[in-house]
């Protein structure tokens, strides 16, 4: 169990950075628009500049609300979620509590 520990803190991926710094509307919006992010799994995200997404064949839609990121697949209602940034990696944070984390593909 100790041995789990030691490597869970020397992990760096994305999701554990300490730096975190939750993001405004404006922030949010700068920081998707135009941009791909990929998460742990490989799977990559586009952000369009129309408000478009599409991450793993399927087309979705984006938007900023207030200060927070909102997408919706196949019509269904919007997730919402505040977003973190610590530079390179994003956290989209949902208020359910379930948590994603990726990194810029475009970098």
């Amino acid at each position: 169990m100790l041995r789990f520990g030691v490597v869970l803190m020397l992990w760096s991926g994305p999701g554990l950075a300490a730096d975190w710094q939750t993001l405004t509307g404006d922030q949010i919006s700068a920081a998707l628009t135009a941009r791909v992010v990929v998460f742990p799994e490989g799977v990559a995200q586009y952000f369009l500049e129309d408000g478009r997404t599409i991450r793993a064949g399927s087309w979705g839609e984006w938007r900023v609300d207030s200060d927070r990121y909102c997408e919706s697949w196949s019509g269904k209602r919007p997730i919402c979620a505040e977003v973190d940034s610590d530079g390179i990696d994003l956290r989209f944070r949902e208020d359910s509590g379930f948590v994603r984390a990726g990194r810029y593909g475009d970098l």
